[in-house]
């Protein structure tokens, strides 16, 4: 691939190399690109499978190392490094935390500068290098500057028997609320977090099941029949309704719907009139997952403190013949 990439710039020698990423972060797809010299703009790249659809990819210090074509031997497993030293990258995932991108899907595009959208060159469909996919298997290393992820190539099953999954102990692989009609696998947790319970007289209600990643209640202001948990802001935490004119500060809860889904947000840094989203620096979800059995349990054997009514705070029992869909195998050990 070099001597191609070698022998197509010594046709063009004015035409700069540009590497395109596409990061698949749940269900979303993130677009960058390493930059074009000092020149940190965005440039935009028509789709592979609808080149009528215009892609803009966001610069952002991003290396990828060793990539090698192999015809025999180990398959090659690149390293992909990326600064870790602004808010770009992780506001741009959706806080989520680095080590939750592993299993995630990475595609490589490569093309000349002249071919990008707009440029002289432009074609439809675009013109680039074969692409290069490949699944985030590890973090390798993380310093206060960079983070480099070890990639396994989608095909990279030695020794693997199908259908599999993959062993691991006490923590939930699966991303939260992350089920998929597509993949049929996954969290399979209500994405508005309403729990299901039965009243006891033929019907059900319906409950709000928020918890932190400690697995302690978030439950609406001035709930009462919490004293069996403890107290507010220390065992438990209280939610109001998001209010733009409100000057929220550090650790205060709030209740909002963002268009995709009705959670409860915790505010990170004070301030008036910061809508609460993934990709705000003043917020971040509150209702998280823990990953471990006890996070299971706190939703899907959810016990309100009254089954006759609605959107009642949780007990601390637990509904122990309700099954849990844990992502995990209890009792296993790590070997590598």
């Amino acid at each position: 691939m070099s001597e191609l990439i070698s022998s197509v710039q010594l046709q063009d020698p004015g035409s700069e190399l540009v590497e395109l990423y596409e990061l698949v972060v749940g269900s979303s797809t993130l677009y960058f690109h390493s930059g074009l010299e000092e020149d940190l703009t965005t440039v935009q790249f028509r789709d592979r499978t609808s080149p009528y659809t215009v892609r803009t990819y966001t610069a952002f210090p991003i290396e990828m190392d060793g990539v090698e074509m192999n015809a025999d031997g180990a398959i090659n497993r690149p390293s992909l490094t990326v600064a870790n030293v602004t808010n770009v990258f992780s506001s741009a995932i959706g806080n989520v935390r680095p080590e939750d991108l592993v299993g995630e899907r990475l595609t490589k595009r490569t093309t000349l500068k002249k071919y990008l959208y707009g440029e002289t060159g432009d074609a439809s469909p675009p013109v680039e290098f074969p692409i290069k996919k490949f699944i985030i298997d590890r973090i390798s290393a993380e310093t206060n500057t960079r983070i480099t992820y070890e990639l396994a190539a989608p095909f990279d099953l030695s020794g693997i028997q199908i259908p599999n999954r993959q062993v691991i102990g006490k923590y939930c692989s699966w991303q939260y609320q992350g089920y998929s009609l597509s993949e049929k696998g996954g969290c399979i947790w209500n994405k508005n977090s309403l729990v299901s319970y039965a009243d006891g007289s033929g019907g059900v209600n319906t409950h709000k099941a928020y918890f932190t990643e400690n697995n302690k209640p978030i439950v609406p202001s001035g709930s009462a029949n919490m004293g069996s948990w403890g107290s507010a802001g220390t065992d438990y935490f209280e939610y109001s309704t998001y209010n733009a004119s409100t000057a929220y500060s550090v650790g205060n809860y709030v209740e909002y719907n963002d268009g995709t889904q009705t959670t409860v947000w915790k505010c990170i840094i004070a301030g008036t009139g910061n809508t609460p989203s993934t990709s705000s620096n003043y917020w971040e979800k509150g209702d998280v997952c823990g990953k471990t059995l006890d996070s299971c349990k706190c939703r899907f054997q959810y016990v309100p403190y009254s089954a006759a009514s609605a959107n009642q705070v949780p007990t601390t029992n637990k509904d122990t013949a309700k099954p849990l869909p844990f992502g995990a195998f209890i009792g296993s050990k790590k070997f590598r």
